[in-house]
């Protein structure tokens, strides 16, 4: 849980910061729904490969596959929100990881880490869609 709240912080650190530079949305909600995607994407990347390697099959529809997506986006989406923003989770991990992330020298590294870790579920979607392409 340790390397999750580090990912956690390190992009509610950067919307933070860029909040007190210029006028943005709330950094805590970019962060609750940018987590969101990226765990979303996880868990439709797991199963497509749960589908692809052991079930051999398919969605039978586009619009079945499509509301399935919607679904774990917004199961996910509600699930931080509560997790995170109601329960108050994030000003937690903020607070526990604050003083050492100021003065640590690869801060940018380390955001630039977690957003990889965020979208690489999608490239291996991408990947998958190209190795194994619908008929």
């Amino acid at each position: 849980m340790k390397h999750v709240d580090f990912l956690y912080f390190n992009l509610y650190n950067y919307f933070y910061r860029t909040s007190q530079l210029r006028p943005s949305f709330n950094p805590r909600m970019q962060t609750m729904y940018l987590f969101s995607l990226g765990s979303g994407g996880w868990i439709l990347l797991l199963e497509s490969l749960y589908l692809h390697l052991v079930k051999h099959g398919r969605f039978a529809s586009k619009g079945e596959s499509t509301f399935f997506a919607v679904a774990i986006y917004m199961l996910t989406a509600v699930l931080f929100h509560y997790i995170f923003i109601f329960k108050d989770r994030d000003q937690k991990i903020f607070g526990k990881y604050e003083r050492q992330s100021n003065k640590h020298p690869m801060r940018r590294w380390h955001f630039a880490i977690s957003i990889s870790v965020l979208f690489l579920p999608y490239v291996g979607l991408l990947a998958l869609a190209i190795i194994f392409p619908r008929h």
